[in-house]
């Protein structure tokens, strides 16, 4: 069967009243009212904020922590003619926010700037740097740092300078005693929104000192402020919302010459509309490859180059930067992921800490963030960065705060910095398993779910209530992004026509779906083998809801996210190939000496587990939506904190153990795992007839088994004449009576399968039930005792 990949969380929509809320003259949407309330968006007055951001509701910048006492400073340093030192970062949000406060400033001040070197100077404000360049300026300015530089600060200051701090990463317990320290994370800030970036703080800057009175058109810097808010992955709510929408328009147009060159460069410049997607996959990764694998100073020279010449020529050489280092980025990859397959021991472990001595320290964290996307796990990625001292990145997921779990190893540590989702630093070498055996004992706190990946689902659709209307008013949701996703819709029961492939090498596959209304289902990430697909018939999926334009002509599409067949046909029909199976394999059955195991035999095992029963497999596929079993094997798994995934989902997924319903497919798994728990009788014998070398035990959760009998006289004769009848049966049929309605489904489908393998019919399973496909005319008496399914029945008896 096709089952999920992720946890499905739906969220609470029960309580939700609908509004009456106009924007532009459009009655809003009640499932878009409910889509803003579960995101935290509830009052009409916010609603209709959110819908019709403005430039106006950009907060107050004298509320931010020293604000005040900054712009005293700058405007006393333009009476004076200070000389002004900008210190950024050689990210795409320093490289922004460098950019951002030098073209300013320099109109009022000397003013230079210094973008450190990864390599030579490391992250953050650098002592031997500073002692440098100390005759040259009279006043610092950080940009997208500084928050950690007690040690930088307390020098500058005893050589009389000035300092002002702004920045947006995490504050630790003492701020550098700076003149000024601008940070919306600072305890005692009481900014109403403390989640801008490094450009979002430098932009406040000079909101104030225009409000101070300085002639400044802020908005011809917005596309440079999206640009850095959306590259380093700041939630688009609230004022980054605002600051990202209206600087993509502005982008799309942009008067920066070398803004204009790279987009021409990276092949942008015939979209209508430039989008989040645009600047955090094209745009933003050109400005950070120089800062990465060379230098980023090319990156500011880029933004502030006015000669189009000279800043084609940098945008192609930046362009030609971002190949070198997805070449890089794709070793790097490669090789962590060897470190991890090749030892199960690292699987097991919650939190990933891997260490290379010649990775390259430029694409570590950018390689941990698809280590974390392609395993679901927090990971750590270390290169030796000088003798005896490991320099890394980390990527984290939902719910897992990783500069909080580093704060923990502090006594570990040289440095380290960030915020609950990234974070750097740095360490001796002999302390990298310390490290990681301190990591993973904090994961061991938190509950396993968190660690299986998930997608949070926004609403729950019927078909009819989807129109243009609606899918119009999606969009009104944009820019979207971290803290903003697209809306996710989960839409049920949708029955599956004209299946096909599509793409090089049948990558992706497309349906359609719907009553007098098609819709287009398409999937871009298919993960599935081909006979699950073809064979599909009703399903649930969590999709997206998007316009297509082609030629003019709109088209209306449900993007999938995530899939999943209708779970009793599944069942069904993964029982029923185990059982085509049976009859297709050469084997002569027989019955093996059963090795019953306990739960603690399983502990520290990597396990795959089968099940043959229907309800049982029901019960395991409900444990892996994270619902509740009453089971004490169940509850153990819950307790070991024990992440198993689906067979379906191995080719993108990997975690410590596996639930497997196609019997027939365990060939590549068996040879991964320590042990087959077999979860009845029946799955125990197909694994050793099927697998004799498979070290398989017996867990039996269910005997109910020993109350399945098969007559081949009375019920095989009244299931062959209910087909010739009607050439369908319903798994509700009535023509065999047991207490249990499984026993039915099962009985049918051994009847029909011994139907099948003697040559009588040729069927199919559906999500109804089971449908011939073609009766055929036999010369002679058949027996269907004579039958391999039946033989593998009387196995299973004893």
């Amino acid at each position: 069967m096709i089952f999920q990949k992720k946890r499905w969380i739906l969220k609470d929509n029960s309580n939700i009243e609908d509004m009456d809320i106009e924007i532009d003259g459009r009655k809003i949407k009640p499932q878009i009212i409910k889509v803003l309330n579960n995101r935290g968006i509830q009052e009409k007055e916010e609603i209709e904020k959110f819908l019709n951001p403005s430039l106006k509701n950009l907060h107050n910048p004298f509320l931010l922590p020293d604000m005040k006492e900054a712009v005293k400073i700058i405007n006393q340093a333009i009476l004076r003619k200070s000389r002004v030192l900008i210190y950024g970062d050689y990210d795409c949000d320093g490289v922004t926010s460098t950019y951002l406060l030098y073209s300013v400033l320099k109109n009022f001040l000397p003013t230079i700037y210094y973008i450190p070197n990864r390599f030579k100077d490391g992250y953050g404000l650098n002592l031997d740097v500073l002692k440098k360049l100390e005759d040259k300026f009279d006043l610092l300015i950080t940009v997208d740092t500084g928050i950690s530089a007690q040690n930088e600060v307390k020098y500058l200051k005893e050589k009389g300078k000035t300092v002002i701090i702004t920045d947006h990463h995490e504050p630790k317990e003492v701020l550098p005693e700076a003149d000024a320290v601008i940070n919306p994370k600072r305890k005692d800030s009481i900014y109403p929104f403390r989640d801008l970036a490094g450009v979002g703080v430098a932009f406040k800057l000079l909101h104030a000192l225009k409000s101070s009175g300085i002639n400044l058109k802020l908005s011809e810097y917005l596309d440079v402020v999206a640009i850095g808010t959306i590259a380093d992955v700041m939630p688009l709510v609230e004022e980054n919302r605002v600051l990202a929408k209206f600087g993509l328009k502005i982008l799309k147009n942009t008067k920066n010459v070398g803004l204009k060159k790279l987009i021409e460069v990276a092949g942008l410049s015939s979209k209508e509309e430039l989008k989040p997607y645009d600047v955090s996959f094209i745009i933003g990764p050109r400005l950070n490859a120089a800062g990465r694998i060379s230098d980023a100073n090319l990156a500011v020279s880029l933004l502030l180059e006015q000669d189009i010449i000279k800043a084609e020529s940098i945008a192609k050489k930046l362009d030609e930067e971002n190949r070198k280092r997805q070449e890089i980025e794709e070793k790097t990859i490669k090789e962590a992921q060897s470190l991890i397959n090749k030892n199960k021991g690292i699987l097991r472990k919650k939190i990933f800490v891997l260490s290379n001595g010649s990775w390259h320290a430029g694409v570590v964290g950018i390689a941990s963030s698809k280590i974390t996307e392609k395993y679901y796990r927090p990971s750590l990625l270390l290169t030796l960065a000088d003798e005896g001292v490991l320099k890394g990145s980390g990527r984290s997921i939902k719910g897992f705060n990783l500069f909080e779990a580093l704060r923990n190893c502090a006594g570990i540590l040289l440095k380290f910095g960030g915020h609950e989702h990234a974070a750097g630093l740095s360490l001796p070498v002999d302390n990298v398993d310390k490290l990681d055996e301190i990591l993973n004992s904090i994961a061991q706190d938190y509950h396993f779910m968190i660690f299986k990946p998930a997608i949070e689902i926004d609403l729950v659709l019927s078909l009819n209530e989807i129109d243009d209307e609606l899918i119009d008013q999606v969009y009104l949701l944009e820019p979207f992004g971290v803290g903003n996703p697209e809306p996710t819709f989960l839409i049920k029961n949708l029955v599956v026509e004209n299946f096909r492939f599509m793409g090089d090498g049948n990558k992706y596959y497309k349906f359609f779906a719907g009553n007098s209304t098609k819709y287009d289902v398409v999937c871009f990430s298919n993960l599935e083998d081909e006979d699950e697909l073809i064979s599909m018939k009703k399903v649930d999926i969590v999709c997206k809801l998007e316009k297509n334009l082609f030629n003019s002509v709109r088209k209306n599409q449900f993007n999938i996210l995530d899939i999943c067949e209708n779970v009793s046909f599944g069942v069904i029909k993964d029982l029923y190939n185990n059982l085509k199976a049976v009859r297709n394999n050469c084997l002569s059955f027989q019955r093996y000496e059963v090795k019953r195991g306990s739960l603690q035999d399983i502990e520290e095992k990597r396990c795959v587990f089968v099940a043959f029963w229907p309800h049982i497999v029901l019960n395991f596929l409900k444990f892996l939506k994270g619902e509740d079993v009453e089971s004490e094997f169940f509850e153990f798994l819950n307790k070991q904190g024990r992440i198993i995934q689906h067979q379906s989902s191995l080719k993108e997924v990997y975690f410590d153990d596996i639930f497997a319903t196609r019997l027939d497919k365990l060939n590549a798994i068996v040879n991964e795992a320590d042990l087959v728990v077999a979860l009845d009788m029946p799955s125990y014998q197909y694994v050793k007839n099927f697998y004799q070398d498979a070290n398989t035990l017996l867990i039996d959760l269910d005997n109910k088994f020993d109350e399945f009998s098969l007559h081949i006289n009375e019920e095989c004769v009244n299931v062959y004449k209910t087909l010739r009848d009607c050439e369908f049966i319903s798994y509700n049929f009535s023509g065999i009576y047991e207490s249990d309605p499984f026993l039915n489904v099962v009985k049918l489908l051994f009847i029909v399968q011994m139907f099948e393998e003697a040559g009588l019919i040729l069927a199919e399973v559906t999500h109804e039930g089971i449908e011939v496909k073609e009766f055929f005319k036999t010369q002679e008496k058949v027996n269907l005792k004579s039958t391999k399914v039946y033989s593998f029945y009387r196995t299973l008896k004893g």
